[in-house]
């Protein structure tokens, strides 16, 4: 098993965490829920919306789903990145934690947090999940990170969503992409919704959203596929139902952007 790449899910709903110290370099991606992250050890060199930054450690980044961006270590022999993805779920369960209620009310905006008793705090609930400890403490670490006023206030907000400063046009297309990911999709189909010719919905895509159609839906395929694969499906299944020719495109296309194979990210997830 790669120990310098894992990938780990508790019992708390809609989180998972990533633990990457090798020099992995994740290029353009998106993903389908937040992302909150981190380096304990050296900077992260990312970039997003068209601006490239180092993260360094004593800093946390939040990033909304759908965003484009790209990230590798400034230093790959002094690299921790440490992930905590979170979905839709996640963020009910941790309303039901804070207020004993769920109303569907709390998300978070794209930020940098520069506090380092947020970046500690997290660095822990990573550990947390990472090594499969208790629930009850994972549970009271999330409570302890995200009730802090610091996480509440958000920082540095650095953008918002992936297309509030888009067309209606590209909104459009998106959604009808995230709806149809698994199906065969052209740009005849996109350039109807977004009434406009094929060439400007390329152009008008790229400048917006930071990749071509094609290359978002490819994105879009593979956190389906992760999620089904996280599901119990079959590599081969996962491929064929997330809109994959097959299982050998789908594991060319996966270990490109998670530095796993589907097969050993599945027996990473249930160990």
């Amino acid at each position: 098993m790669n120990e310098s790449l894992q990938y780990r899910s508790p019992l708390s709903p809609g989180i998972e965490a990533l633990s990457c110290a090798n020099s992995f370099a994740f290029t353009k991606h998106i993903h389908n829920g937040h992302v909150l992250w981190l380096n304990s050890e050296g900077g992260e060199q990312y970039n997003l919306k068209g601006c490239t930054t180092i993260l360094q450690p004593g800093s946390v980044s939040i990033i909304e789903p759908g965003i484009v961006h790209s990230n590798r270590p400034w230093d790959p022999a002094k690299r921790h990145l440490r992930s905590l993805y979170l979905g839709g779920e996640f963020f009910l369960h941790l309303e039901k934690l804070l207020t004993g209620e769920v109303k569907g009310k709390l998300t978070l905006p794209t930020a940098v947090i520069e506090n380092r008793k947020c970046w500690q705090l997290a660095i822990l609930l990573h550990e947390a999940i990472i090594n499969n400890h208790d629930q009850l403490l994972v549970d009271e670490l999330i409570v302890s990170l995200f009730s802090r006023a610091e996480m509440l206030q958000f920082g540095e907000v650095i953008c918002r969503g992936v297309t509030d400063n888009s067309s209606d046009r590209v909104m459009n297309i998106v959604e009808f992409m995230r709806a149809r990911c698994s199906e065969d999709i052209s740009l005849d189909n996109l350039a109807e919704i977004a009434m406009c010719t094929s060439y400007h919905v390329i152009r008008l895509f790229r400048n917006q959203v930071g990749m071509s159609p094609h290359a978002y839906l490819v994105q879009l395929r593979l956190e389906r596929a992760r999620e089904l694969i996280d599901s119990g499906q079959s590599i081969a299944d996962a491929a064929l139902l997330a809109g994959f020719s097959d299982q050998s495109h789908l594991t060319r296309s996966f270990k490109k952007r998670y530095g796993l194979t589907p097969g050993l990210y599945g027996s990473q997830k249930l160990s």
